[in-house]
């Protein structure tokens, strides 16, 4: 007995101890008792061992041990000596005040302590109000005993609940006895193809013989004898391969167990996908069935459409991409199909199809989609004549021959040229064409009649226009060149030997040479002019190339 004022300050202490003694009690004893639930889960599932008895005598062991240790726990006195050692021992700054406290006992005569005793007492009380002593036993050790006791007790309910489950009913297979005989599997549900196993138990004596009947009618039924299994009481035998749902019973010395049905159910399938593609208007193809395929190959701006046919009826189907993003699918709840309606075509995608029917059963194979989306290209031009930079004289009539292709058919082609930078000129040289058809084209352009000067420089480029992704005209045009200007009598020289004396020489290719320097500064400014509008506009509008594409800095 310690002094009341001390035992207030300990007994929280003691509390908290006999919390996590029961919670721990309770975990040890519920999760025993969920083991062993699982035990006799699996005895009656696998060895048909066990009975109806199994889960309501495992309550109420369960309840009764619960009980009892409840009660022990109860009864449960602390020791106040053994409390004071570990607080002791976790603040080493008290020097043994507190078990000098604990220890010490009133005056038999007075009942009343000394002086001394009761300051040693007030100390011990006193650096209890400094201290917390009753963290001595950690919250998170009575919590985590405490989830420990709630998480077995889930787990025997459960096991409870599985017992439940797998208990037979009267007269009734799989673990169902009849007669003195076990049918395992009983009534029971196996996938469309697999083999049906059954095995007869006898408690009894045994037979000297036992048949497995497969099928009600007498006339259609099979016999198909069962072959006993060493010294066991057990005899056995099955069916290779089951496709429909059959009724079976087993006979043996003159007596016959009840039928048990067999139930056979598939998981989901695909058996069949037609594909329906709706192209871009720009392209002038018209709707395209594809039947039984997985793969789809379509330009980009197209749409798809899938319908699918199952082995069953599914609750759910959707696609799943690589990139793990979703395309939920249209099922019916009573016919065997799926459907996905208008799935826009941006990007080549690899596709999972996923099945799941009313009971939760998924497609084992897993059936995959490819849908290839092909780029509207662009146009392709190709340049015969000339070939790269001249040098020509204002007399000359310089003829342009290239070629144009696309692959979903041009709008439009032609030619773009200045003068000088002055103002520019478009010529078109021809309209639609074809999808995939080339298409060759020409110009003879005369500087004679457009007045061109010396030393100005002609700047030009091919062009056709299509039609793009988003249904508007795009240009696209060939790189810039240039025709330099130069007088007709030093292009005709360039053929002819040279003549005239060396300092006439002389100074004609220094001229030369300082009008060369000029116009390949000029050709470099307007190339890097025409380079960066090709690159921030794809598709350039007529007016543009007219008024500032060809415009000379």
């Amino acid at each position: 007995m310690i002094e009341p004022l001390l035992h207030s300050q300990l007994e929280p202490v003691a509390r908290r101890a006999r919390q996590w003694r029961l919670s721990r009690a309770l975990a040890l004893c519920w999760g025993a008792a969920a083991a062993a639930g699982f035990s006799f889960i699996l005895l009656q599932k696998f060895a048909g061992w066990g009975g109806a008895w199994t889960m309501p005598l495992l309550a109420v062991a369960a309840t009764l041990t619960t009980v009892l240790v409840a009660r022990r726990v109860g009864r449960w006195q602390p020791d106040f000596r053994q409390i004071a050692r570990q607080i002791e021992q976790q603040h080493p700054q008290l020097h043994a005040l507190l078990l000098t406290a604990v220890e010490q006992r009133p005056d038999p005569l007075t009942g009343k302590l000394s002086y001394l005793q009761e300051r040693v007492v007030r100390e011990a009380v006193a650096a209890s109000q400094r201290h917390q002593w009753i963290e001595t036993v950690p919250e998170d050790r009575v919590v985590l005993t405490q989830i420990a006791h709630v998480g077995a007790l889930v787990m025997l309910v459960t096991a409870l609940v599985g017992l439940r489950a797998v208990a037979p009913a009267p007269g009734h297979g799989g673990g169902t006895e009849a007669k003195g005989v076990t049918v395992t599997p009983g009534d029971a549900s196996i996938e469309r193809g697999h083999g049906l196993v059954v095995l007869a138990r006898f408690a009894g004596p045994l037979p000297a013989e036992a048949t497995l009947v497969v099928g009600s009618s007498p006339e259609t039924a099979r016999r198909l004898p069962l072959v006993k299994n060493l010294a066991d009481p057990v005899f056995g035998g099955g069916v290779p391969e089951v496709n429909s749902n059959l009724v079976y019973r087993v006979e043996f010395a003159g007596e016959s167990t009840r039928e048990f049905k067999i139930t056979v159910f598939e998981h989901p399938k695909l058996e069949r996908a037609d594909a329906t593609l709706t192209f871009p208007t720009y392209t002038g193809r018209p709707e395209k069935r594809i039947e039984d395929t997985r793969r789809v190959s379509a330009v980009e701006g197209s749409k798809l459409a899938l319908a699918l046919q199952l082995n069953n009826p599914v609750a759910a189907a959707r696609l799943v991409a690589r990139d793990k993003s979703v395309v939920p699918l249209t099922v019916s709840s009573n016919r065997p199909s799926a459907a996905l309606e208008q799935l826009p075509l941006d990007a080549s995608q690899t596709y999972t199809l996923e099945l799941v029917d009313a009971e939760g059963r998924t497609n084992k194979v897993k059936s995959q989609f490819v849908f290839d989306v092909l780029k509207n290209r662009a146009p392709e031009l190709k340049i015969s004549a000339p070939r790269g930079d001249q040098r020509v004289s204002p007399l000359e009539e310089v003829a342009f021959q290239a070629e144009a292709w696309d692959d979903f058919g041009l709008r439009a082609y032609g030619l773009s040229y200045n003068i000088g930078g002055g103002e520019a000129k478009t010529i078109a040289l021809g309209g639609t064409t074809a999808a995939g058809e080339k298409k060759q084209f020409s110009y003879l352009l005369p500087l004679e009649s457009l007045a061109a000067q010396t030393d100005q420089l002609i700047a030009w480029f091919v062009w056709a226009d299509d039609v793009g992704p988003d249904g508007q005209v795009r240009r696209t045009s060939s790189d810039m060149y240039f025709a330099e200007v130069r007088p007709f009598d030093e292009i005709f020289r360039e053929g002819q030997a040279q003549e005239g004396g060396e300092s006439q020489q002389k100074e004609e290719q220094q001229q030369g040479n300082q009008a060369a320097k000029l116009a390949e500064l000029q050709k470099q400014i307007i190339n890097a002019t025409w380079k960066l509008q090709r690159q921030t506009a794809a598709r350039a509008p007529l007016a543009s190339a007219s008024s500032s594409e060809l415009k000379r800095p």
